[in-house]
């Protein structure tokens, strides 16, 4: 019987060492960008819409959601979470294909897109942007310690594992040569 957290966690490894089939990689791929799409839709029009005038005590362009601080700061963080993970979903599943480096600019730059979007209809006492700046590197980070952890868990140094992915990367020949004035 397998563990349900090992189906949550999958894969362990990093993409360049974990293959997908085309159907699922396809699948995933679709969710993905659906997902990202929507989250960030909704950061950069919020719910509520943004105030159309300076009366009120509110300033144009700053988000009406934003009046209720906490609801506001919460819908923030799990928007920006969830644009997070599904953009590095993204990058993960085109790693190694043609065009990476173009998805991977157009992704930094939607990044930033959504960023200064954020920052545009935010008032500043409404939110604490280093809470939005730890949901942006939270499901990095959370996908790093399972990758290194699961390694130190089956017993494989990180060290050697990132060398090993890196020497596998270059051609045979320079591995080659290499050896050769080793010896």
């Amino acid at each position: 019987m397998t563990s349900p957290l090992k189906h949550i966690i999958s894969p362990t490894k990093p993409p360049w060492k974990t293959e997908t089939t085309g159907d699922i990689r396809n699948v995933m791929l679709v969710g993905a960008a659906l997902i990202a799409t929507v989250t960030f839709q909704a950061g950069i029009t919020p719910p509520g819409g943004v105030w159309q005038d300076n009366e009120g005590g509110h300033k144009a362009g700053h988000a009406v959601y934003s009046d209720q601080k906490v609801p506001f700061q919460i819908f923030l963080i799990c928007n920006t979470i969830a644009l997070m993970s599904s953009t590095f979903l993204l990058l993960c599943l085109t790693y190694g294909y043609p065009y990476f480096l173009e998805v991977l600019i157009a992704t930094v730059s939607m990044m930033g897109t959504y960023s200064s979007g954020i920052y545009c209809i935010t008032p500043y006492e409404s939110v604490s942007f280093r809470l939005i700046f730890v949901a942006v590197t939270a499901p990095m980070v959370i996908r790093l310690v399972i990758w290194v952890g699961s390694d130190l868990v089956f017993g494989h140094d990180p060290c050697y594992l990132l060398l090993q992915s890196f020497c596998s990367r270059l051609p045979s020949v320079w591995l080659y040569k290499a050896t050769k004035y080793v010896e």
